[in-house]
């Protein structure tokens, strides 16, 4: 599903994506990630520049999540899955 390309994801672009998949917005997903808004969007950009394409439309009510988007939010819930498993 995600093209080949150079760029790696981290852990890390996974949870900014799910954050803001989650909250809809760049201040809420800030909110979640403990950063501004302003880091949230210049590290939304790097990530869609470094896929060659976009994660979320932008529409006036906030962020929606493309397919793409969706799925890696998707393996971010099960990386917080294993993650809270291995800390019980």
């Amino acid at each position: 599903m995600i093209a080949k390309t150079q760029y790696k994801m981290t852990p890390a672009d996974l949870e900014l994506t799910l954050a803001l998949v989650r909250g809809g917005s760049l201040a809420t997903a800030g909110e979640r990630l403990g950063v501004d808004a302003s880091t949230v969007f210049r590290s939304l950009q790097r990530i869609e520049r470094g896929l060659g394409r976009p994660l979320f439309e932008r529409t006036r009510s906030g962020y929606l999540a493309t397919e793409l988007a969706a799925h890696l939010a998707g393996h971010a819930e099960q990386m917080e899955v294993a993650l809270e498993a291995a800390r019980s």
